[in-house]
């Protein structure tokens, strides 16, 4: 009798501590969306600057026309690159994005996937100037026909000369969920330098 009281007592306290650390996580997470903004990391690339989180780590990539971040805080199998290309390309933008994306290897799930077309943005402070457009397709997908993942991705042309950004937020399905936001944030308060 008293060690099915001591069994079950010990699984009362399991279950209160498992409930604890989920408050704890659902705190910490609710604080980072509430401090994005206060704590966010200038990154100047190329012609933009980029306001990223700060518990996104910059990784070496060993290329000059490319940045990646990850976080190194966690085991979240997430990374997001910003690509610059500097080919000029007079293709619509539709096409050019088509073509990137098929370089990839993404295959998007046409039911979960969401294409924003460039007057999706036309509000935005970087596309009324006129001198850029953009256009971001999100949502499940396979990569290399085996690899399922949440992927993100943008592309920002410069109008006037032709080049480009490519914009890539790729992880596992869940993750997609944690960092996809804070992704999605950064591209929309992309800023030009100078």
């Amino acid at each position: 009798m008293v060690m099915a009281n001591l069994g079950l007592a010990f699984e009362w306290l399991a279950f209160f501590l498992l409930m604890a650390l989920g408050v704890y996580t659902m705190r910490v997470i609710k604080n980072e969306k509430r401090n994005y903004l206060e704590n966010a990391q200038e990154i100047i690339f190329k012609n933009f600057k980029l306001l990223t989180p700060r518990w996104w780590s910059l990784v070496d990539t060993g290329n000059e026309n490319e940045i990646c971040f990850k976080r190194l805080d966690t085991r979240y199998d997430w990374e997001a690159r910003f690509i610059w290309i500097t080919e000029n390309s007079d293709k619509d933008i539709i096409e050019l994005f088509k073509e990137k994306i098929s370089d990839r290897r993404i295959l998007f799930d046409e039911e979960n996937s969401v294409i924003h077309n460039p007057s999706d943005f036309a509000e935005k402070d970087l596309i009324k100037s006129g001198k850029y457009e953009m256009l971001r397709l999100e949502g499940t997908a396979t990569a290399d026909r085996a690899e399922r993942l949440y992927y993100d991705a943008f592309l920002i042309r410069d109008i006037e000369h032709g080049h480009y950004m490519y914009a890539e937020s790729k992880s596992s399905i869940l993750n997609g969920l944690v960092e996809g936001p804070y992704f999605e944030e950064v591209m929309l308060r992309l800023e030009v330098v100078g």
